[in-house]
């Protein structure tokens, strides 16, 4: 273990990611689920009204999300990192103390502005630069697998924390972890450069330092509006994960089943990110893309085929295909922005991309919602999830050929 960090301190700030995902990645994200119902009934309002919270932090984060990835590149992560992990906590805690609807939205903004410096970005950002091009997607997957292994470690006993002190007290407790232990170990364990940085650049061959990298310039390059259309498509199929648990109760199964669903692609997430890491550092950007579109077209194309001979074992199936295409809303997208761009302006591309993929995002859970509720069925959601796998394979595809005829 000690000649591996010798080797490359990198290693240290993936455990440190590991970590951070599992509890704050979860906390504002992945715990929102298990939190809605208790915060709804003691404030007495619906979970339409609350959620609509998400809504404004698309908003903040159309302007704020390009300026966070400019910071990043000119000033130090760590310390960023450290004030995003504390602003993170303390609004955790604040949220404990609401009394209405109105101070929920704006602690939800405040928090959506810290955590832009705690959570995908930075870690993204430093596994960029910390590791070549033949680890660097491995890297980044193990950390992103954290945020499979939050929902699976932390669900019951978060669920059971609330049955037993609260939500309120709950927030608290899980605030203050952050505030006390995530954060300081930020200054304790990041380095914002490795030593060997010049060299990594050098042997980056995709870094292309005379592209400009102001929105305007980007928005006319093709490998950037092909980046955006590929994991713009793959944000809206993002929408999918609210609706798992209703598409398998429409077509006759209980709710148990599921959540056993839900397990199964999640468990399966775990280790396909890191195989789809390792097919993007061995084998190319084209292998870990058609890896991740087996996943996406396989899982769609079989649930509209379930909505006509529903049956358990083909359920079964259906979560371990999608769990391999989720692994693409992670992992896709940091080795695409490294692969295309470098990694000298990597914090800047890959924010502005995720600016663009965050608007179809916004829209995809309302479209897929009315399809499904005009029509009563998940025929037409499915269908048109399977043409958006579709459209991100060509596209990333694409993107990734061009790079290959620029270098060759």
């Amino acid at each position: 273990m000690r000649s591996i960090l010798k080797k490359n301190y990198g290693w240290c700030i993936v455990a440190y990611g590991i970590l951070a995902m599992i509890v704050l990645h979860y906390g504002c994200i992945g715990s929102q689920a298990i939190f809605l119902l208790p915060i709804t009934r003691d404030l007495g309002v619906s979970t339409t009204t609350l959620t609509l919270s998400s809504t404004y932090a698309l908003v903040i984060h159309l302007f704020w999300t390009p300026m966070t990835g400019k910071l990043m590149n000119r000033r130090s992560i760590r310390k960023l990192m450290f004030v995003g992990m504390l602003g993170t906590g303390l609004a955790m805690v604040a949220l404990s103390f609401i009394t209405n609807v109105y101070q929920y939205y704006a602690v939800v903004l405040f928090r959506e502005v810290f955590s832009a410096f705690a959570l995908m970005l930075p870690f993204a950002t430093l596994t960029a630069r910390w590791f070549g091009k033949e680890n660097r997607s491995f890297a980044t997957s193990i950390v992103f697998v954290g945020i499979s292994l939050g929902g699976v470690l932390l669900s019951n006993p978060l669920t059971s924390l609330i049955e037993s002190i609260g939500w309120r007290m709950t927030y608290r407790v899980y605030g203050l972890v952050a505030m006390v232990l995530i954060a300081p170990l930020a200054l304790l364990i990041v380095r914002d450069y490795p030593d060997n940085y010049k060299e990594i650049l050098s042997r980056d061959t995709a870094s292309d330092v005379s592209v400009k990298i102001d929105f305007l310039s980007l928005l006319k390059n093709p490998r950037f509006l092909l980046l955006c259309a590929g994991m713009g498509s793959i944000s809206f199929l993002g929408c999918s994960l609210y609706h798992m648990s209703s598409y398998v109760q429409s077509i006759g199964f209980s709710a148990q089943v599921g959540a056993t669903v839900i397990s199964v692609y999640n468990f399966v997430c775990i280790f396909s990110k890191m195989i789809m890491g390792k097919l993007f550092d061995r084998r190319g950007l084209r292998a870990g893309i058609l890896f991740g579109a087996v996943g996406l077209i396989c899982s769609f194309s079989l649930m509209t085929l379930s909505l006509f001979t529903p049956g358990f074992l083909l359920l079964m199936v259906i979560a371990v295909f999608y769990g391999i295409g989720n692994t693409c809303q992670s992992i896709t997208a940091p080795a695409m922005v490294a692969g295309t761009f470098g990694v000298s302006n990597y914090s800047e591309v890959y924010a502005k991309m995720t600016t663009v993929t965050m608007v179809v995002g916004a829209v995809s859970t309302p479209i897929i919602s009315y399809c499904y509720e005009s029509t009563g069925s998940y025929l037409v959601p499915w269908v048109l999830c399977m043409c958006f796998a579709v459209v991100s394979t060509l596209s990333l595809l694409t993107a990734a050929r061009m790079v290959g005829k620029e270098k060759s």
